[in-house]
């Protein structure tokens, strides 16, 4: 139950931020904490956020439906990886340290990674 809908429950937050950038990216940026950049750099910042939330909410939520640990690990290692990259953005580039969406990417990751171990471990039995 766990391994089809953690992955799930995660992966819908994710999947609506990706809309908000497409639709609404003033309220996806709020949501964030961040706030709209300008010109080009504002397509990057719709684009690349919008990809990044669609596709890895689109991973786990597909992954947890279809019981797909590939697809459930690929979507919890995108939103895992962001918490090292934060803690960087932090402690060399003089970023604010934000704990909370570290703690969600990596507790993001830690329910992708039990779930996928789920799945691989029901098939082998």
């Amino acid at each position: 139950m766990f391994a089809k809908y953690g992955p799930v429950v995660f992966g819908i937050p994710l999947l609506i931020l990706g809309v908000l950038w497409v639709f609404a990216p003033a309220m996806a940026a709020a949501n964030l904490s961040s706030e709209l950049l300008t010109g080009a750099a504002l397509t990057t910042q719709i684009g690349d956020s919008a990809a990044f939330f669609l596709g890895s909410g689109f991973l786990l939520i597909m992954g947890g439906l279809k019981r797909d640990a590939t697809m459930i690990l690929i979507g919890g290692s995108l939103v895992g990886l962001v918490a090292p990259a934060r803690i960087i953005a932090a402690l060399v580039h003089g970023g604010d340290m934000t704990i909370e969406p570290i703690v969600v990417e990596i507790l993001t990751l830690i329910v992708a990674y039990i779930a996928a171990q789920q799945i691989k471990n029901e098939a082998s039995a």
